[in-house]
């Protein structure tokens, strides 16, 4: 079921086209990630959701109901656009309280810091938090409202591997609880892991909207193929099959996204220690072998 859908959106900056006449629409109770490299159209997308930026042309609806404007989507979403900021000298819990009462909100402020993660540091202020505890504040700050949908422009950004790994828990988690999520970034390790289906953005036009990310580069348009090498400079094509999960012995440690991702694509990992096992690759074996040779990695096991 659509939750949401837009219609037709059009953006422009002076002589600028931002947005080129781009319809999408979002499933109820998913993860939709919306990708792109920098300067693809993302951010403006996103603020124009939270009725931050008006378009010459577009329209909305929520399950079929249609909106008078992108500003009335502000009662079913919550939004982290651009960086978090909040009051340094307060706590997070008094920062929460002056925008409870701004949007005259009724939500239990410590079940909600409590809920993504920062119960035990409520009284803290905020300005000794790291940018994985403003990111949480930032996103308890979005559910406010309880929201139907919430609306995150790379939230992702600034964060160190364990941060990461604690906000991808944090919104599968919400997402349990029956929230949809739309989500933007221009790294794939980003979204791969945690998104049920992919929005492709390239120069103001969705280039491919799918439920899931294609197996192959062939199915990707080829625009995008440069940058998506770019993102996975590990990711070799032999015979056709986007390889995923290559992994350095310095990084088995900090690269359990990259493992997590790998076994989504249908490639068995078994890692301990120093090693891994990689089952599932279609790459011919001495190729694969000497891939790995010339990169200074060690392999532990291929079972073809």
């Amino acid at each position: 079921m659509k939750i949401l859908e837009v219609k037709d959106l059009s953006l422009h900056y002076g002589d600028q086209s931002i947005l080129k006449n781009i319809s999408f629409s979002v499933e109820k109770g998913k993860i939709i990630g919306l990708l792109g490299p920098n300067g693809a159209g993302k951010s403006s997308i996103l603020k124009i959701l939270a009725g931050l930026v008006f378009p010459e042309k577009g329209s909305a609806s929520i399950e079929g109901k249609s909106l008078k404007s992108f500003s009335e989507l502000r009662s079913h979403c919550g939004y982290l656009i651009d960086a978090p900021s909040f009051y340094p000298y307060l706590s997070a819990i008094q920062n929460l309280k002056l925008i409870k009462k701004i949007n005259n909100s009724s939500v239990d402020l410590a079940a909600l810091l409590t809920m993504v993660g920062l119960g035990s540091v409520d009284r803290k202020k905020v300005k000794y938090f790291s940018m994985g505890m403003k990111q949480r504040l930032a996103i308890a700050q979005a559910l406010l409202r309880s929201p139907r949908i919430l609306i995150l422009d790379e939230p992702f950004n600034g964060l160190d591997p364990n941060g990461f790994q604690d906000l991808i828990k944090l919104l599968e988690d919400l997402n349990k609880s029956g929230i949809t999520i739309f989500i933007s970034s221009h790294l794939l390790n980003e979204l791969e892991q945690l998104s049920d289906y992919f929005i492709l953005l390239h120069k103001g036009n969705i280039e491919l909207d799918s439920e899931k990310l294609p197996a192959t580069f062939e199915k990707i348009p080829k625009i995008f193929k440069p940058w998506l090498e770019s993102q996975y400079p590990e990711y070799t094509i032999n015979t056709g099959i986007l390889n995923w999960g290559v992994y350095e012995r310095s990084d088995l440690s900090a690269g359990l996204s990259h493992i997590r991702s790998c076994e989504k694509a249908g490639v068995r990992v078994d890692h301990f220690g120093d090693f891994c096992t990689l089952i599932g690759f279609e790459w011919p074996k001495n190729d694969f072998y000497e891939y790995f040779k010339e990169r200074g990695m060690e392999l532990h096991t291929l079972l073809e």
